[in-house]
């Protein structure tokens, strides 16, 4: 006996035809759980990366701080005058992948702080890394009533350095 045009079909061939009709949903699902997944790794990478960069500079400042003033207590470790020179010793031991340029200006000194920082699953979004800016500046020569005595060079005042 041979079902008719549009009569439903039986129970056992209405099952055998949707048979394997959820794999490709559940593989699907799947692909897009592993993006989302290396999307939020990529983004805690970077957010992490400019964390690293940020403390970098806050420490390079700290370390040309600590040259400028004998008086604090950050300077015992710095056997440098200059305070460019400091920042330049800190960044060279603890981050020499970092381009900073050192600003010593009358009553602060600043930093602007650069790298390239490689980017977990970065290359699956088209950039393995991603370059990172942030700046730092310190007044606590005039907390302390201080002056900043140093010799500026001959090109620019206030005193600004770059550091490769």
């Amino acid at each position: 006996m041979t079902p008719e045009r549009g009569a439903p079909l039986p129970v056992e061939a209405e099952a055998e035809r949707d048979r394997g009709s959820i794999t490709p949903l559940v593989i699907g699902m799947f692909v897009c759980l592993l993006i989302l997944t290396a999307g939020v790794t990529a983004a805690g990478s970077a957010f992490l990366s400019g964390q690293r960069l940020q403390r970098l500079c806050d420490g390079a400042v700290a370390a040309a701080v600590g040259a400028v003033d004998p008086a604090r207590s950050s300077a015992a470790g710095v056997r440098v005058a200059d305070p460019i020179a400091a920042a330049n010793q800190y960044l060279g031991v603890r981050g020499p992948d970092v381009g900073a340029v050192i600003t010593v200006g009358q009553n602060t000194i600043s930093a602007r702080c650069t790298n390239q920082a490689p980017i977990t699953f970065g290359a699956l979004f088209g950039s393995p890394t991603l370059t990172r800016t942030v700046t730092s500046t310190s007044q606590p020569i005039r907390r302390l009533g201080a002056s900043l005595t140093m010799e500026a060079p001959s090109t620019t005042s206030p005193t600004e350095g770059t550091l490769i």
